[in-house]
């Protein structure tokens, strides 16, 4: 007797690394009921069918998985994910969307990882090592601070070099600190001008796109995520002098000196031994010491430190880091909403530095017809910057002074035979301002003198997106958009009346810069397939843009008493000033694509901008681009070889125009400056009218090939890119009799030309284990092509046609003479001959050499991810090979010429002595003609770097232990922010701005967090 199936109805959640996942298709063989259905946003699905059938579960970029029902009525799956996606990857473009598989300019996507891990207050210093062809200099590990980048080179020397940055589909004005990286979904590079031309003149130096997160079809889900960390320097400071060598090397300093000015050696000896304690100010051997070094350079018996002060642990603190944010996303068919609230709190290194950072934001979609949708999306930022001086030589910078105090000066006041702390009437220990000390740090002590002033930053920042988007038939649309970006920058410095170096007056400043960004723009686009091998579409918009800027501020001086920040409480005006200006740029543009087949791809695009920046007569710019890709492998004379083992193959090459007009708020107007002389006020011209001043233009080349083996487990890019830039913006001298030395002009010319590449592979793909990993990598070089003299100086660097504009050109170092111990640098005749000399005062400019570039010769980065069942570790390392860094740093700490009581490098240990004559640091002398710390190569440092990036370990929680407490996800991660990092020089952090002068900076932050995500 024949056996009858009976239908069940099955349920279950599908997801991937236990995420839940969307629109999965499942379909049934051998039912009876339903035959197929698609996963909801929340991953779950719920079907009739036969008990003895097979459910098949498919998705792009997944395996398909084949389950049989064997009469159960709930089955979950968790799928898993292949290199497939490669070839299905959208990426967003101007106004739009497209598969980049079909995209004939070159983009970069950022992984969506990175962006969720990162613990940086800014997302701009998470882009480090994600993709090829973007450079990030961070200039400053202030928590708040946005990185420096770069696309491709420098493309301008005078004028804006910074890329266009978008927020869903809008260029955007603001500090991308202002962007939690928790709303963010996407993030995509723009590189050449087939990418980028639609965004005109203010995507000169590239795009990046950022979308952030939208709601879903769904019932609502509530995600809670929570991180706890703590923070602190990522490259330890270089190794400082203890107090013993210190002592014995100054002596030797001033013997050395005394010997120079023609004393006997024994004379010298003793002359120093007795005054080395008055020339540095201080005892810290006590009174039984009072020449704590002999006339023979060492210590006398039982000589030891009273008191070791740390001064960098003095003004550094416990640092710790916490981010909150909570979001809810759902919606209906017709209605999607996305809403979060984020909080984060990045405290600083040193003391009175840190971040804290309030987030909103709303995003909603709603059709309201079939044929008409609108959108807004609405943000707002309120943040709180302690930023303190950090990033030059002047007394105020707190990293320089962490570093310069040496040991030896105690920050509390100590008992000079004893070396207890002296307490005040109250019990309290009396900070040590140090009026004895010989370093400029003279009757300064921040440790207490910081917390009582205040140098904050506070931004307030609002961004709204509208939208009204109608389609009245298939494959027509038309869209309406219009933003607004409000920023406000309020800053706010105060110097304490009571704590301090004397005289005590106080002072008080404020500043507020406020800015409107306006964009309103009408596009309208067209699709349409004919016979299935033709596909095109075309789009046309106009826009209009508008920025305007206003700022004031003022200060004032003689603050009554402590604890009083506003300027009425200060009795004397030391200036008052502000200004406003408005910026206007309306433009007109359209692209064409077209598709034959799905294998020949070709596109077009224009934009025309008329900028207020220059004259009428000059006003407008045309740019343009041209692409084309062809997908070989679908080709037949390729399908033996494509069935077996690859994957993809397609070539694309674009070539296009775009133009540049970020010269300055002023451009072409000729100016006056307004003072004051014997109580009348005066004016008198302090600009040139500049009428032929224009646009700036960039020529953009870029040939690509993609490649994907074995079913795209290997897959990746190599790109060539010529960067041609040309009427750059350069000062042209003028005659003296004219009133002027000189005049803007658009008389230069640069390339930036190199090789992009990247592959991605998964090694290992089962059942429990996947790992991938990912490599990219950039080469490429800056030459200047046309200058408007010459030679052209900008500090160590020297502009000559043909060279670069980061060649560092500097007097050669010539080693110590190994019998003198002299500091000997090196120059060349006219024949070539080199020669050396002492006398450094006797170079002449004609003697410098080109010393080195402080582009990288290669930089990118690596990523790896593996995932083990619910556990899974990912990593991201960027590194650099090649450049260098002229340390400004270590210059300061290798001085003894009149450098007493500052800091000094553990190196000079290795100084020339008659003893020690093989060695590159010459003999220690306070004599003035010494120069040893002049700039030359001697401080040119190769800035090759390898750092751990990021680092995540994360556990989803498994789901038996979740239902009890009615949660949908959890999972719980410990994740680290600039862990390692390798380099070249102890003490130096290789993340160094463009030029590469090392300035005093704040360093890298490194962070290590602990969090827990939810899902209700």
């Amino acid at each position: 007797m024949a056996s009858y199936a009976q239908d069940v109805t099955v349920r279950g959640k599908v997801s991937t690394h236990g995420e839940e996942m969307a629109g999965v298709t499942i379909v049934v063989k051998g039912s009876n009921g339903q035959q197929g259905t698609v996963t909801s946003v929340n991953g779950n699905y719920s079907l009739k069918v036969d008990s003895k059938g097979t459910l098949i579960f498919s998705y792009i970029g997944c395996e398909t998985m084949e389950v049989p029902v064997k009469g159960r009525t709930t089955i979950n799956v968790e799928m898993k994910e292949t290199s497939l996606a490669v070839d299905e990857v959208i990426i967003t473009v101007p106004y739009g969307t497209v598969k980049k598989s079909t995209f004939t300019g070159s983009a970069g996507v950022v992984d969506k990882k990175l962006i969720a891990s990162s613990q940086v207050s800014s997302v701009s210093k998470a882009l480090q090592g994600s993709v090829a062809g973007l450079q990030s200099f961070s200039t400053s590990g202030q928590p708040g601070e946005d990185a420096s980048i770069y696309i491709r080179g420098i493309g301008s020397a005078n004028a804006s070099t910074t890329p266009l940055y978008v927020v869903d589909g809008v260029p955007y004005d603001g500090a991308l600190s202002s962007i939690s990286s928790q709303d963010i979904a996407s993030i995509t590079v723009l590189k050449d001008a087939a990418a980028a031309t639609l965004y005109g003149s203010r995507a000169a130096n590239g795009v990046i796109m950022i979308t952030t997160k939208q709601g879903v079809e769904s019932a609502p889900v509530i995600e809670l995520s929570a991180k706890f960390g703590f923070s602190s320097r990522a490259v330890r400071d270089y190794d400082q002098l203890s107090t013993n060598d210190y002592f014995m090397l100054q002596w030797e300093a001033m013997r050395n000196k005394y010997i120079n000015d023609g004393h006997s050696a024994e004379d010298a000896a003793q002359r120093s031994s007795a005054e080395l304690i008055s020339a540095i100010g201080i005892n810290p051997y006590g009174s039984k010491y009072v020449q704590p070094v002999g006339v023979d350079g060492k210590l006398v018996a039982g000589a030891t430190p009273l008191w070791d002060d740390s001064w960098e642990d003095a003004l550094t603190q416990d640092a710790h880091y916490t981010d909150l944010s909570a979001r809810i996303s759902g919606g209906s068919k017709n209605t999607k909403y996305y809403f979060s609230l984020g909080y984060l709190d990045d405290q600083g290194a040193y003391i009175c530095s840190g971040f804290k950072r309030y987030t909103l934001r709303s995003n909603i979609t709603s059709d309201l017809r079939d044929w008409l949708q609108v959108g807004l999306n609405v943000s707002g930022t309120h943040s709180i910057q302690d930023y303190p001086k950090q990033d030059d030589t002047a007394i105020g910078n707190i990293v320089l002074a962490a570093r310069s105090l040496p040991s030896f000066y105690p920050v509390y006041e100590r008992n000079p035979d004893t070396g207890e702390y002296l307490l005040g009437d109250d019990g309290n220990k009396i900070y040590d301002y140090g009026n004895y000390r010989k370093s400029s740090y003279r009757g300064y002590n921040f440790v207490q003198s910081m917390p009582y002033d205040k140098n904050e930053i506070k931004r307030d920042a609002a961004s709204v997106r509208g939208y009204l988007q109608i389609a009245p038939i298939k494959g027509l649309s038309y869209k309406m958009s219009l933003s607004i970006d409000y920023n406000s920058k309020f800053s706010h410095d105060y110097t304490n009346p009571t704590y301090g170096k004397e005289p005590l007056v106080g002072s008080v400043s404020k500043r507020n810069y406020r800015t409107t960004g306006m964009t309103f723009n009408n596009v309208v686009n067209w699709e349409h397939k004919f016979k299935e091998l033709h596909n095109i579409r075309l789009m046309a918009g106009q826009e209009y843009y508008e920025y305007n800027t206003s700022n004031f501020g003022g200060s004032r001086s003689g603050v009554i008493t402590d604890g009083f920040f506003e300027p009425d409480a200060a009795s004397t005006l030391t200036g008052f000033s502000g200004n406003s200006d408005q910026y206007k740029l309306l433009s007109y543009f359209g692209s064409a694509e077209y598709a034959f087949n799905q294998r020949y791809f070709l596109s077009a695009s224009m934009r025309t901008d008329g900028s207020s920046r220059f004259h009428p007569d000059n006003r407008w710019g045309t740019f343009w681009s041209f692409g084309a890709s062809w997908k070989i492998h679908q080709e037949s004379f390729m399908k033996g070889v494509a069935d077996k083992w690859l994957s993809n193959l397609s070539i694309r090459a674009s070539y296009g125009a775009q133009g540049n007009d970020n010269v300055g708020y002023y451009a072409y107007q000729e100016l006056y400056g307004i003072g004051s002389f014997l109580g009348e006020t005066t004016l008198h011209a302090s600009r040139l009218a500049t009428p032929d001043l224009s646009w700036e233009t960039n020529l953009n080349f870029n040939v690509g090939l993609d490649f994907g083996f074995l079913n795209n487990r290997i897959n990746g890019t190599i790109e060539y890119f010529n960067r041609a830039s040309k009427d750059l913006l350069f000062s042209r001298d003028l005659v003296l009799s004219s009133g002027f030395s000189s005049i803007d002009a658009n008389i230069g010319k640069l390339k930036n030309y190199g090789w992009e590449f990247t592959v991605n592979a998964t090694p290992v793909l089962t059942r429990d284990w996947t790992w991938r990993l990912s490599v990219n990598m950039t080469t490429y070089k800056n030459k200047i092509v046309q200058l408007p003299t010459e030679v052209m100086w900008q500090g160590s660097k020297k502009w000559v046609q043909g060279g670069s504009l980061y060649d560092f050109w500097l007097y050669e170092w010539g080693g110590v003479d190994p019998e003198t111990g002299s500091a000997q640098w090196a120059y060349y005749d006219a024949d070539g001959m080199r020669h050396l000399t002492d006398d450094y005062s006797a170079l002449t400019s004609d003697k410098k050499v080109k010393a080195g570039s402080s582009l990288p010769k290669l930089s990118g980065g690596f990523q790896s991810d593996l995932t083990w069942k619910d556990l899974s570790l990912s990593m991201l390392f960027s590194y650099g090979i090649g450049g260098k860094i002229y340390n400004n740093d270590i210059t300061m700490l290798m001085r003894v010429n009149g450098g007493n009581g500052d800091s000094m490098s553990k190196e000079l240990l290795n100084r020339w002595t008659p003893e020690n004559t093989n060695t590159n640091i010459p003999r220690l002398t306070q004599d003035g003609t010494s120069k040893f710390t002049s700039s030359s190569t001697r401080w040119l440092v190769d800035r090759s770097f390898l750092r751990l990036k990021t680092i995540t370990l994360n556990y989803n929680l498994p789901k038996k232990w979740l239902h009890p407490l009615t949660l949908k996800d959890a999972s719980v991660f410990v994740q680290g922010e600039n862990m390692l990092t390798f380099s070249k020089q102890q003490g130096l952090d290789p993340e160094q701005p463009v030029s590469g002068m090392a300035s005093f900076r704040y360093p890298a932050m490194k962070t290590i967090s602990f969090g827990i995500n939810v899902k209700l």
